[in-house]
């Protein structure tokens, strides 16, 4: 047998075992057209998201800072007015799908201070601080693992750090104020991060921050929270450290940050992000 001969059989082998293959994908059926309608409750806050997908049997809803839910059918309450970008994610047998809508919410909730936002701002103003004391910062392979979390003395050696006040309000105000001074962290390896900071690690003056980073200064921003999950939204919003994003580490100002809630009470409060290859914890107190 010739070597031309020996490929022709070879690959006409392949074909005929790649035909069941083919046969049992295209039974699953097309890719869905993703679909949903938006149908209001019975306040203006309160809302059905239903997915009229056909053949859906698993649906993801993300709301942005509102949050986020699953099922063909979640019943949301959005706290706080404004614009709204319902994105949904449907999965059928041919593949998913995702579709988005835009949703306004005419009205803060009257009736809303209540659960965490009762807890996170006591129905007015509460400022919050990092807790002064050891892992008030923390990351490791977990909640409960450390690679890093700051000492005892950090709270004195980063004065700068541990005095930043973060600040909430039930009207879904948030205003971060770090007193004229903030903390240059570094990355993994030790290097002072973002790469183009141009500062030293430690404590900076506000008035330090590079004009394409000044969003991470002290400014006001909006939030919002639900039982799992506190975001804080406007450009260059964050809590504990700059650089920790909603899905991993970040070197650029993001639009918005959203926490996790491992716990909350109205004096101490738990938040991480979960990004897979490790964990960052920030232990908050208010007086």
């Amino acid at each position: 047998m010739n070597r031309i001969s020996y490929i022709l059989i070879i690959g006409l082998l392949a074909l005929m075992s790649c035909e069941p293959f083919v046969a049992e994908k295209s039974e699953l059926g097309p890719v869905p057209t993703a679909s949903f309608e938006i149908i209001p409750g019975n306040t203006p806050n309160e809302f059905t998201l239903r997915n009229t997908t056909e053949g859906a049997f698993l649906t993801q809803w993300d709301m942005g800072s509102a949050g986020k839910a699953e099922g063909e059918e979640a019943q949301v309450t959005i706290i706080f007015k404004g614009d709204y970008e319902i994105s949904m994610t449907t999965f059928a047998r041919g593949g998913h799908a995702t579709t988005s809508q835009s949703l306004t919410v005419t009205q803060d909730d009257p009736s809303a201070c209540g659960g965490n936002l009762k807890l996170l701002t006591g129905c007015g103003t509460k400022v919050w601080k990092l807790a002064p004391e050891a892992a008030a910062m923390h990351i490791g392979p977990s909640l409960t693992e450390t690679w890093w979390g700051n000492s005892e003395g950090d709270v004195s050696s980063r004065a700068c750090h541990f005095d930043d006040e973060y600040i909430f309000s039930s009207d879904g105000t948030f205003e971060y104020d770090n007193k004229g001074a903030f903390w240059a962290d570094v990355d993994g390896n030790q290097n002072v991060t973002p790469g183009d900071l141009g500062l030293p690690e430690g404590c900076n003056d506000a008035t330090s921050w590079p004009a394409k980073y000044k969003v991470w200064d002290s400014n006001t921003h909006t939030f919002n929270i639900n039982e799992d999950q506190l975001t804080v939204v406007g450009e260059g919003a964050w809590i504990g450290l700059y650089k920790i994003g909603t899905t991993d580490e970040v070197d650029r100002p993001q639009s918005s940050v959203t926490y996790s809630i491992q716990s909350i009470t109205e004096t101490r409060m738990v938040l991480f992000a979960d990004y897979g290859w490790g964990v960052w914890r920030i232990t908050l107190t208010s007086n």
